[in-house]
């Protein structure tokens, strides 16, 4: 992507993929120098780029200006049926064609939809229809793929349940969104109440003596499609309603824009509770491709690369600050990024010019950076990147709007702002969700009337993201009106995590914010107000409600909260603890040695803290799964030894640990050195052998 002047930008075609400097590639390559196909167009092509965002140009009459709010909303590919029936379609066409691979095997697309079928008839059977909402409570992998998928043929809506949270917040979840069954194991804790359908192998025709053929439901485009939650700056989580049509209809437009065929293996990375599930599925699968799982746990990059390596992947979407983090490690050992590798997605989380420069300084693979919010059904915006020439400003832009999207930067009045002003981004269009689930004053405060828009009833969603119209067309992200922040690429309301403290019968008052960390991008520190309390004991207590992200690293006790004048918390007064200040109980006397010393040397690195004791778990002093890519790196390279990114999670203390790594677990130290050695080494200099055709002309 350039950000380099032109003329006359509003006569140019409108696609989020700007014309690329001679050289560039294009989003689908073949392989070979010199050669690509078509280019990304994303279905927006012969739109004047200021009409397709929806953006009003102050200079604009009247008339000109509501031609231009629902310019984009007829653009693209737009879905006639839901996701069921455009499976289906698929499987009709490429029935022995793999859909999905993950560590314990394939299955294909007639494999698929018969286990499916089966579940979905279980569930009918069960009473479950429209407006019904089945909850899923399975890890990532082709049993979770086949339950999504028979929860949407029997008509009925899922609620995505990450194994991993706190059992007090599944149970919340299931309560609000009212689900009728779930679909895992028996005995979770926290899903009292619900009848469970628990099925041994859903990949493997499960349940036995049901029907493989197509559910007789009819799925229609206003019915409810899935229920997924969000930080409520209420104090609760909020449950957005999102349905059939918006999903069919990002589908289908993410699957244009990101050019998916058939051939294309597309990487699951994204957890079951996080909607960038969906994007990773649905379009793959409509697409006739190949879903590629990753590994339960977050791999390193360097694991991640060996799987999409030996998967041949094509297309990967992850968090941008996995990204960030990815491209730190290739600095650190140079290598090729898997050559099968065409198209990169990232997103969640503000993405940054050095972070593409750094990515472009090993792969000429481009980069999508994505725009949206689970009200706005995934993804709202894309920008792409191709070539050596890097936007302008420190954070990427975000582009332009999907198919069937519109967006409009506008003041306090609904009015449009001019083009280089910051105002607050508003979504319309196909990809807008229902709104919160039972929680219709909510749903009228966030979700308001479309001024613009020609349609009865239109709405527009109030992200309460701040953004700027650039001047080559693209929508810049400028901040937040409002707390919300984003930790490790999740939304978090602060106000949620202060009234969790507040449950805590020591606790008067508190408070919560997130402070920039230069190692971590961002952390939450919490101001509490409290009788004698351990910060390990508050630790403690949120981490039976709320999701790890959720969790504030450092903890400070004041006597009061300071005050403004007009009765608001003072930030300026709050003060900000050192990252030390995050580790958890006393001082330990045991003096460390050896292994267990070597061990707690990196995390006092990566975590920036003054101290580790022995049973100090990494996640409880400030650590968590982005900052264990780091620690692996390190660890592994201080020991001589490949330490695998599984153990780190399985054994979280310095002790366990060291325990684990004496008992010969991984390779020997000289060999494995020697090996991965020469594989940096090799890697290096193709890396640099392909800089120098590049600089020649060359094309990867």
């Amino acid at each position: 992507m350039t950000s380099t002047t032109r003329d006359d930008p509003a006569r140019l075609p409108m696609s989020f993929l700007n014309p690329r400097p001679a050289g560039s590639g294009s989003l689908r390559t073949d392989g070979t120098a010199g050669a690509c196909a078509r280019p990304l167009s994303g279905g927006l092509l012969n739109v004047p780029f200021w009409r397709g965002v929806g953006l009003v140009r102050p200079e604009l009459s009247q008339e000109d200006e509501s031609r231009a709010a629902t310019a984009l909303s007829s653009a693209g590919p737009r879905a006639a049926v839901c996701v069921p029936q455009l499976f289906e379609e698929r499987v009709r066409a490429s029935p022995g064609a793999v859909a999905v691979v993950d560590r314990d095997g394939c299955v294909t697309y007639a494999g698929l939809d018969a286990a499916a079928n089966r579940l979905a008839g279980v569930l009918v059977e069960r009473g479950v229809g429209a407006e019904n909402v089945v909850a899923v409570n399975l890890p990532r992998g082709r049993g979770l793929v086949t339950a999504v998928l028979a929860v949407l043929k029997s008509g009925a809506a899922y609620l995505p349940l990450d194994p991993a949270l706190p059992a007090e917040r599944r149970r919340y979840q299931l309560e609000a969104a009212g689900a009728a069954l779930l679909i895992g194991p028996e005995g979770c804790e926290g899903v009292e109440g619900v009848e469970v359908v628990e099925v041994v192998d859903l990949a493997a025709g499960e349940p036995a003596g049901r029907t493989a053929r197509n559910p007789a439901v009819a799925v229609a485009p206003g019915d409810l499609a899935y229920v997924i939650f969000t930080s409520g700056s209420t104090g609760r989580p909020k449950p957005v309603a999102v349905t059939h049509g918006s999903l069919a209809n990002h589908a289908v437009a993410v699957g244009a824009a990101f050019d998916l065929t058939a051939a294309d293996r597309v990487l699951q990375f994204a957890g079951p509770g996080f909607d960038v599930f969906g994007e990773e599925v649905f379009p793959t699968l409509l697409a006739g491709a190949r879903v590629v799982v990753a590994p339960d746990s977050v791999p390193s990059p360097a694991e991640l690369e060996e799987h999409l390596c030996r998967e041949r992947v094509t297309v990967a979407n992850v968090p941008t600050p996995y990204w960030d983090q990815w491209v730190r490690d290739l600095d650190a050992e140079p290598r090729e990024v898997p050559e099968a590798l065409r198209l990169l997605v990232v997103g969640s989380d503000t993405g940054h010019t050095r972070t593409l420069a750094g990515w472009r300084g090993h792969t000429s693979v481009p980069v999508v950076n994505a725009y949206g919010l689970t009200e706005t059904t995934i993804t709202a915006t894309l920008q792409a990147f191709t070539g050596e020439v890097m936007p302008e400003g420190e954070t990427l832009p975000i582009g332009r709007p999907l198919a069937g999207a519109r967006a409009y930067v506008l003041d306090a009045d609904l009015e449009p702002v001019a083009a280089g002003t910051r105002g607050e981004l508003y979504l319309g269009g196909a990809v807008l969700a229902r709104g919160y689930l039972g929680q219709p004053g909510l749903t009228a405060d966030r979700f308001v009337p479309d001024p613009f828009g020609e349609t009865p009833g239109g709405r527009l969603y109030r992200t309460g993201d701040l953004a700027v119209l650039r001047a080559d067309g693209a929508l810049a992200f400028a901040g937040r009106a409002d707390d919300q922040v984003k930790i490790r690429g999740q939304r978090v309301e602060p106000a949620e995590i202060g009234a969790a403290l507040c449950t805590h019968p020591a606790v008067r008052q508190a408070h919560v914010r997130a402070v920039d960390d230069e190692a971590d991008g961002k952390r939450l520190v919490a101001y509490v107000v409290a009788a004698e309390v351990e910060s390990s004991q508050l630790r403690a207590h949120l981490a039976k409600s709320l999701p790890a992200a959720m969790v504030p690293a450092s903890y400070v006790l004041l006597d009061e909260l300071p005050l403004t004048a007009n009765g608001k918390i003072d930030h300026r007064a709050l003060p900000v603890p050192a990252a030390a200040d995050a580790t958890s109980g006393a001082p330990q006397a045991v003096a460390l040695t050896g292994l267990e010393e070597r061990i707690a040397a990196v995390w006092r690195e990566v975590l920036r803290v003054g101290q580790v004791g022995l049973d100090d778990s990494f996640f409880e002093i400030g650590g968590h799964s982005l900052l264990l890519v780091q620690v692996q790196r390190k660890l592994s390279g201080a020991l001589g030894r490949q330490v695998p990114g599984v153990a780190l999670f399985a054994h979280p203390t310095v002790r366990r640990l060291a325990a684990h790594l004496r008992d010969g677990s991984g390779p020997a130290v000289g060999a494995l050195g020697d090996e991965r050695a020469d594989e940096r080494r090799s890697g290096y200099a193709r890396l640099q052998q392909r800089r120098a055709r590049q600089s020649a002309g060359g094309a990867r």
